[in-house]
């Protein structure tokens, strides 16, 4: 077995890597630090808001066995599209639910409580990428677009993409085939205590990523010398703030491209929420291609049978956060997580 030197190729772009990260932040440190603050105000307007309780419910039904029981009659149906077991469709419903990240952590709570192997859930994972309906409807089809009829084109686009995507996933990538196992239920008390926790260490995690991917969109705002470059690279990094940047400017079935793909910034999070479990990241990123392509097709042809009329440039750009200061709900609600989170870690350093 050959020894890996100091000088092989992976340790060298790691360096050079960190260099160019210590380079940018002092050259740009300002618009870092205005990126960290957009990121940190859309976490506490938006992100924690929308995400914490459903992630809470999420983890809820999964440790008390209530997705077995849910998705049990419709094996046949999971194992037809996507070759797996039938817990596997609770992540699969979670994401075109909740939205991009959820599904991926249902799917490592799924294994997690003994109801998937490692293999099936980097499948399920691989699958269950998702836009929400929320962000769909109310934050491109009526606050970009101002018009609902868009915003249902999109949302039928992508679930259309979501599912054929998934199916292809299903029948083309191999895993083995482990029937799920009984979980065990825990009490009321520590069921809802074990579900509030796992859900703030994932939202804090997701936080953490768009904090990143915030600031690296302002940098690239600053350098980049063209504004459809900008755009695209926006679009690429962080899906709300280039919706926000393309809504208006771009066709529809463009922008159905980037929500298919969802951007950097989600796939951090779902890195984050899938843990220690063996996860293929490039695969990963050409399914999201391919997401992106059908999403942008479907929309397409929708649109030639249902064409709907929507802006076509919007008089100025739309702030990242949903609002300009900070929500007492928000607040609370990224308190809780802190606390929570905090409170694991003394308990593993304990346990320690």
């Amino acid at each position: 077995m050959k020894e890996k030197t100091f000088f092989d190729y992976r340790n060298i772009a790691k360096i050079l890597f960190a260099v160019l990260g210590i380079w940018l932040c002092l050259r740009f440190s300002k618009e870092c630090a205005r990126g960290i603050l957009n990121g940190i105000l859309f976490c506490i307007e938006v992100t924690v808001p929308s995400l914490f309780m459903f992630m809470t419910a999420a983890a809820y039904i999964v440790k008390s066995g209530a997705a077995r029981m849910i998705t049990k009659p419709l094996d046949r149906l999971s194992r037809i599209l996507f070759r797996l077991p039938y817990p596997a469709l609770a992540a699969f419903l979670t994401a075109v639910l909740g939205g991009y990240p959820i599904g991926a952590r249902c799917a490592a709570m799924l294994y997690e409580e003994g109801d998937q192997s490692a293999a099936q859930a980097e499948k399920m994972a691989m699958i269950a990428v998702s836009a929400g309906p929320g962000f769909i409807l109310s934050f491109i089809g009526m606050a970009l677009l101002g018009s609902p009829p868009a915003g249902i084109i999109l949302l039928t686009a992508q679930i259309i993409g979501t599912l054929i995507t998934g199916v292809i996933i299903g029948h083309t990538m191999k895993c083995d085939d482990v029937q799920p196992r009984a979980s065990g239920a825990k009490s009321n008390g520590n069921l809802l205590i074990s579900s509030v926790t796992d859900a703030s260490k994932a939202v804090f995690a997701m936080c953490s990523m768009i904090v990143l991917c915030s600031a690296v969109t302002e940098v690239i705002s600053a350098v980049s010398p063209d504004r459809t470059l900008t755009d695209i690279c926006t679009a690429l990094m962080e899906i709300t703030s280039g919706c926000a940047c393309m809504c208006g400017h771009y066709p529809l079935a463009v922008i159905a491209l980037f929500v298919g793909f969802g951007g950097l910034s989600v796939h951090l999070q779902i890195f984050a929420a899938m843990g220690d479990i063996p996860f293929r990241k490039g695969l990963f990123f050409l399914y999201r291609i391919l997401q992106g392509i059908i999403t942008s097709g479907a929309t397409y042809i929708l649109l030639l049978v249902f064409p709907v009329e929507f802006r076509v440039f919007n008089s100025a750009d739309l702030p990242l956060t949903a609002a300009k200061y900070a929500t007492i709900a928000g607040s609370a609600a990224l308190i809780v997580c802190c606390l929570c989170f905090l409170g694991t870690i003394r308990k593993l350093t304990d346990r320690r």
